[in-house]
């Protein structure tokens, strides 16, 4: 049975040929899809004890968590994104490596750093760190 396809920005629409069923009727069938939106995912940055630092991605700082401020949210578009964590005065470098997000279908993604490094929670292969 040949099948026609029309596209859209949101909608994918299947039509298949008229069918011939008892009666004489003809049957249109119309599937519609949406196609999958690129959704921004929600990095939220916890920074757990005292310890003031700074958090680059890309090279720009997007957090610096001091003495109340230990959490920040983010929207991020999918992508890889270069990731720096150092101390407050940017000499110390805690960790590095890339924060790749909206590979699979994990939405939230939660990246807690300290000095001894960094875990992530929402997606096992986020955190893509610079060597040993």
């Amino acid at each position: 049975m040949p099948a026609r396809v029309e596209a859209s920005s949101t909608v994918r629409v299947i039509t298949s040929t008229p069918h011939r069923y008892p009666g004489g009727r003809h049957r249109l069938v119309i599937i519609r899809d949406r196609i999958p939106d690129e959704e921004e995912i929600v990095v939220e940055f916890v920074a757990p004890g005292q310890e003031w630092a700074e958090v680059l991605l890309d090279g720009r700082r997007v957090f610096s968590p001091r003495n109340f401020n230990r959490r920040q949210r983010l929207r991020l578009e999918p992508g890889a994104y270069r990731l720096e964590i150092t101390g407050h005065n940017r000499f110390e470098i805690w960790a590095t490596g890339y924060l790749d997000i909206g590979r699979d279908d994990s939405n939230v993604v939660v990246v807690t750093f300290s000095r001894a490094g960094v875990q992530t929670s929402g997606s096992p292969y986020v955190w893509i760190p610079d060597g040993p």
